[in-house]
């Protein structure tokens, strides 16, 4: 399935989020659906390749939902443009002088968390699993012909991560009913380099590793609560 279907689904969902949002439940509680934006630092934790992380926007949808007592459930889907730099050279020699590559990565995720309000409404911690689908982590069209670091594989080489990703997360979110902060942290469980080795590249360069990474994201934003 490619990038464009998953979001074609994903936007169903978020009518379907929509259509159940503001259901009143009991003794005044309900559900509330949430439009939300901020920005995430992406970064790669890998032995294999230089990466400095990179600041770049997310915006999707959220409903936080009554459960019982001080619990609440917080199921969104949202949209993330990722970036980050690696380190590679020009594909002149060897000691050609470092320069990093600029990729770029859109990603949907879909979460579901387990909340509880420390204080009422104001400030709630939250934590539970997140699903990604993403495209490609493509290099930038000026520098696709670069080396990767040391190795001699091309920037376009390590363009095919991992698709389908899982990520633990934990959060805090303060604010008021109608509008919230929150802040969050997620780190891959799963491998999401394990596609480059896939791509045969010790035929192009014998010293190129078995690569193994996970994703970290760090993320922020406001939520305004319909």
């Amino acid at each position: 399935m490619d990038l464009k279907k998953v979001i074609l689904l994903m936007g169903i969902l978020c009518f379907t989020l929509s259509s159940q949002a503001q259901r009143k439940l009991w003794d005044g509680e309900y559900n509330r659906l949430g439009l939300q934006g901020g920005v995430n630092h992406f970064n790669i934790t890998t032995n294999e390749l230089g990466v400095t992380s990179k600041t770049s926007w997310t915006a999707g949808f959220t409903t936080r939902a009554s459960f019982y007592n001080n619990w609440q459930f917080v199921y969104g889907i949202n949209f993330y443009d990722f970036r980050v730099d690696i380190d590679g050279r020009e594909k002149i020699e060897a000691t050609s002088q470092a320069s990093p590559i600029e990729y770029n990565m859109i990603g949907v995720q879909g979460n579901f968390f387990a909340s509880y309000k420390l204080i009422d409404h104001y400030l709630s911690i939250e934590a539970g699993p997140v699903v990604q689908v993403n495209g490609k982590m493509e290099a930038r069209q000026d520098k696709e012909l670069y080396y990767v670091g040391d190795y001699d594989i091309t920037a376009t080489d390590i363009e095919d991560v991992s698709t389908f990703n899982f990520n633990l997360a934990v959060g805090l979110s303060g604010g008021w009913e109608s509008l919230k902060l929150w802040a969050q942290y997620q780190y891959g469980i799963n491998n999401f380099l394990k596609g480059l080795n896939d791509e045969n590249l010790q035929e192009t360069d014998a010293s190129v590793p078995s690569f193994k990474g996970s994703m970290s994201i760090i993320a922020g934003g406001i939520t305004f609560y319909l």
